[in-house]
């Protein structure tokens, strides 16, 4: 037995798992520090939220602090004692004074725990260097949507000191009906009880590229709309003067580069919105962007979405608006939703719809304001029948986006189109040989008059009886369609005359 004893003890050298050498790891954090948005950011701010952000702030604001000069010595009495017995000197003037750089510590102590201090000081100095980093603010702080209202990008339901509250879009009951509108891809045949639950078993193990690359796919449907997933929006022009972070929609909708006039798009051109509808310098990437999606697995933040998606529309909204005003003297505003976002938050299974307009500026000479206006939510791993109600609106906002940012497109090019016209050198005469007892009319059709219809390259829905469908943009088409020559106005310049002339 004593045998058996020893064998199991170790031997003096070895080593055991519990006083094994171990190599301390820094945390990323402590190595670097934790970065802060700029001074500006908030200064501007209305109200300044109690945040670690905020304190960060507070405590690099007062280490940069000058520390008062001595004060005049005052003359005290030599009785000690009485002195003491009075409360000693006054110190409130030292209330909140950090302590001088390079002060000497005059306490007696030992060694030891003086050098412990200087240490613990010696790291909190670096700290504060650190921190005094800056870097824009992002939607994972609660003072971002503070921001974007100091700058008039006003969420859901925001109410405004004066009681007024975020205005809905004047189109408002014809987008919900035209997001309630049937598909055929959605019916009982197509989408059985069976696809239902395949959708549900997914979400056991989501993860938030799980729910981009498997689950998403499943609400969105086959399509052929120009799209793009994580791509920064580096060319995007900011809203709140840079000191928000760039957009980085999880998935949003556009138009190819080609379907704008290059008059409108190209940078040094006159009046170009370069920076207003190019998201990025990949011609590749969708341009003039107005369906966005933000996605957050079960652990994510439902609000950090909200805030990501207001950010997106705002950007939307303000490049369908600088379309719809491209080369007029005056911007109108119809304050009509023509940009949608939604969030999806796959701990709760929940997919919310959100439109967004413009309104003029609250006071002379202010800047637009953008409002976003929540008109669907689902709770998509209910039961069937509210996936389907999910998926449909879901599905008619994107093809909805697209007719609304295919007709401003063809609108503007047509005013491209029209100003080279106006400004070519050499204009071509159409001269009409006619019978003098015609009679005569004006019978030529400005280009921004025209309208014309093409089928979207999506699946097949239908519209209540009651609802007028918008007319399709005429230069998109899709994938495997051919465009119709019938639908295109001639480019070649004219000059319109308001009577004929007759050979």
């Amino acid at each position: 037995m004593a045998n058996a004893h020893n064998r199991k003890r170790a031997p003096a050298d070895d080593v055991s798992q519990e006083h094994r050498p171990y190599k301390k790891i820094k945390s990323r954090g402590r190595l670097y520090g934790p970065s802060n948005f700029p001074p500006e950011f908030w200064d501007n701010l209305s109200k300044v939220p109690l945040t670690r952000r905020a304190l960060r702030e507070l405590d690099r604001r007062n280490s940069t602090r000058p520390a008062p000069g001595p004060a005049a010595p005052a003359v005290y009495t030599t009785d000690l004692a009485r002195f003491a017995r009075h409360g000693g000197p006054d110190l409130r003037r030292l209330r909140g004074c950090p302590e001088p750089k390079g002060a000497v510590r005059t306490m007696a102590s030992s060694r030891s725990t003086s050098s412990s201090r200087r240490t613990k000081s010696a790291k909190s100095t670096k700290a504060t260097d650190v921190a005094s980093k800056t870097k824009p603010t992002s939607a994972y702080d609660d003072a971002f949507e503070l921001h974007a209202i100091d700058n008039g990008i006003y969420p859901e339901g925001y109410e405004h000191p004066d009681g007024r509250r975020t205005p809905e879009p004047n189109n408002i009951d014809q987008l919900l009906l035209e997001l309630a509108a049937t598909r055929a891809s959605l019916s009982p045949s197509q989408f059985p009880d069976s696809a239902f639950r395949d959708f549900k078993k997914k979400h056991k193990t989501a993860s938030e590229s799980t729910v981009k690359y498997n689950i998403i796919p499943i609400i969105a449907g086959n399509t052929n709309i120009p799209n793009k997933r994580d791509l920064h929006f580096t060319n995007i022009q900011s809203i709140t003067g840079g000191l928000t972070v760039k957009a980085v929609p999880d998935f949003f909708d556009g138009a190819r580069l080609g379907d704008v006039h290059p008059k409108i798009r190209n940078e040094g051109e006159e009046g170009n919105l370069n920076k207003l509808i190019i998201p990025t310098k990949h011609t590749s990437a969708p341009v003039v962007p107005n369906f966005f999606l933000e996605i957050k697995a079960p652990k994510g933040g439902a609000d950090v979405a909200q805030r990501q998606a207001l950010h997106d529309g705002a950007i939307g909204s303000r490049a369908m608006h600088a379309l719809m005003n491209y080369g007029k003297e005056e911007p109108a505003y119809d304050s009509n939703a023509y940009t949608y976002s939604s969030t999806y938050h796959a701990g709760t299974g929940t997919l919310q719809l959100y439109a967004h307009h413009v309104t003029p500026p609250a006071v002379p000479r202010g800047r637009p304001e953008y409002h976003m206006t929540q008109v669907k939510a689902f709770a998509m791993t209910n039961d069937l029948n509210i996936f389907v109600q999910g998926a449909t609106a879901f599905r008619n906002a994107r093809d909805h986006a697209q007719r609304h940012r295919g007709s401003f497109i063809q609108a503007a090019n047509a005013r491209a189109r029209q100003s080279d016209v106006e400004t070519s050198p050499e204009a071509e005469i159409t001269v009409v040989i006619a019978d003098k007892n015609e009679e005569s009319t004006d019978e030529f059709v400005d280009c921004e008059d025209y309208h014309g219809s093409q089928a979207v390259g999506t699946e097949d829905y239908t519209a209540p009886e009651d609802v007028e469908e918008p007319a399709l943009p005429q230069d998109l088409c899709a994938e495997d369609e051919e465009p119709s020559q019938g639908l295109f106005v001639s480019l070649r310049p004219q000059v319109n005359f308001p009577r004929r002339f007759y050979i």
